[in-house]
């Protein structure tokens, strides 16, 4: 296994984010980063890319999952913190969320990230959340 390229990913997650999340997100390049890397096992070399109908072969695969939490440092009034999560498989960008559910923190703290297949399920849906988005990549 590879160890990701951080830097790499984080300019990534950067770029992603303020072209799919530019409605709700301060055009600055100042964002406070945190990630999280942990090895995760896949039924299948495709990993967790599943959901565009990828190929790949029947073998237990052991791929390092990378998780980049992106923050802004400011926040202009009347515009809540909005966080944003990028998944990545392999060092490839799966999914990214906005504010979403606690059940993606608790798969983080799992070492367990959901395929693109079942990111949906990270979508917070409440009266509470009027930001949450899911966006599969």
């Amino acid at each position: 296994m590879k160890y990701p390229n951080l830097e790499l990913l984080e300019y990534i997650t950067e770029n992603t984010a303020n072209e799919l999340f530019e409605d709700v997100l301060i055009m600055s390049t100042y964002h406070k980063f945190k990630i999280c890397v942990f090895p995760q096992i896949w039924s299948s070399t495709a990993l967790g890319f599943d959901a565009n109908g990828g190929c790949g072969g029947q073998a237990i695969t052991e791929a390092y999952t990378t998780v980049v939490k992106m923050t802004p440092c400011k926040v202009e009034s009347g515009k809540g913190i909005n966080r944003i999560y990028a998944v990545f498989f392999d060092g490839r960008i799966a999914y990214m969320c906005l504010n979403p559910s606690y059940e993606l923190l608790l798969d983080i703290s799992n070492m367990n990230m959901k395929s693109q297949r079942e990111a949906m399920k990270y979508y917070k849906d409440d009266k509470y959340s009027k930001n949450s988005r899911v966006s599969i990549l």
